[in-house]
């Protein structure tokens, strides 16, 4: 098990901890990677998630379930996949020929896929209910999810295509020893190359300040020549998908903690500091903000808007006046009445006895 650069490999796949929202936040919950893994190779500790390398076989299952791209196998890399598919002659997502593991795709990758291409993507089910990497179907089950997803969006946006599913079983073979002949044969090509180009995915995380996931930019990037064809792109319903928020301005103190926490910079500070800007496209809904918020100023809001998803605009959430207290002299977000901040307020009213009776001695 390796920790460089905070990198755990295992042969060709491999997890980056400062890529996971639990260990960038010690209050996120996410465990769906844990939930998915058909032999326990992930596991919680000291609660940062921690992959065992000696315990995973490869499968790949987890890596479209990542929100934030934090696994990658070397022998295959979805974005890289997904974006080119277009140029694809064959539309079928099969476990048995074509990809590894349908998991490894997440429900952005089957978007861009159809987005892109003349033909409509085909997904191979007609294995998955058998596959020894299905236990207790969970794996069946966010697969089949990701391609409801795509498929309600493209309904809810009128875009006229349409995953596909085959579900005609098929004669069964043996599911983990085609999936080591096959990281074999990758193994052997990498040892032939010194120096491996590195995977579309790779080159993106490689890049300085990179939060965005690469599988979300390719997605906004593929709406773009949808958009312009649409006749609404504004939406009052919520979506799986795309993500809206909205910040409570008597309730919000400005402290700053949302735009800091924020793993992907959806919610980022104005220029003076004294108001906060929000990006739909950029949300991936993991709900950092919304814990973190003490004062619980920031919740979701129902809605969408294409245009402003796919061209990554902003939205000002909110925005103060920065005035001086009138008792401790510091700065604070006014809001109205006297000015005096929340603190020294709290303040005086809870020992306005003590400054009463010394004032009378």
């Amino acid at each position: 098990m390796g920790n460089h650069n905070f990198i755990q490999k295992s042969n060709l796949f491999s997890f980056t901890a400062t890529r996971c929202l639990r260990n960038e936040y010690f209050h996120n919950d996410c465990h769906i990677c844990i939930d998915l893994c058909p032999k326990e190779a992930i596991h919680l500790v000291r609660n940062k998630l921690t992959l065992f390398d000696n315990e995973c076989i490869e499968c790949a299952g987890c890596i479209g379930s990542c929100p934030t791209e934090a696994f990658e196998i070397e022998s295959f890399d979805p974005n890289e996949f997904s974006a080119s598919f277009q140029g694809q002659e064959n539309s079928l997502l099969s476990c048995k020929s074509t990809t590894p593991c349908l998991g490894i795709f997440d429900t952005d990758h089957l978007l861009v896929m159809t987005l892109r291409g003349e033909l409509d993507v085909v997904c191979d089910m007609s294995h998955c209910a058998s596959c020894i990497l299905n236990e207790n179907g969970k794996l069946e089950a966010v697969i089949r999810s990701h391609i409801e997803e795509a498929n309600d969006f493209l309904t809810q946006t009128s875009i006229a295509k349409e995953i596909k599913t085959v579900e005609v079983q098929e004669e069964q073979e043996e599911r983990r020893a085609l999936f080591r002949k096959g990281f074999e044969k990758a193994k052997e090509a990498i040892r032939e190359n010194e120096k491996p180009l590195k995977s579309m995915t790779a080159s993106h995380h490689a890049l300085p300040d990179v939060v965005m996931p690469l599988k979300r930019i390719l997605l906004k990037n593929s709406l773009k020549e949808h958009v312009g064809k649409m006749t609404i792109t504004e939406f009052s319903e919520s979506s799986p998908l795309f993500f809206n928020k909205k910040i409570d301005f008597n309730a919000c103190t400005n402290c700053g903690d949302c735009t800091q926490f924020c793993p992907t910079d959806a919610l980022f500070p104005t220029s003076d500091k004294q108001g906060i800007y929000f990006s739909q496209g950029k949300c991936i809904g993991c709900g950092i903000c919304e814990d973190i918020c003490k004062a619980h100023a920031i919740t979701p809001k129902e809605g969408f808007d294409m245009v402003s998803i796919a061209y990554e605009r902003s939205e000002q959430l909110v925005h103060y006046e920065m005035v001086m207290c009138n008792e401790c002299r510091c700065p604070f977000p006014y809001k109205g009445g006297d000015p005096i901040c929340d603190r020294c307020e709290g303040y005086k009213k809870e020992f306005s006895n003590m400054f009463t009776l010394a004032r009378d001695m």
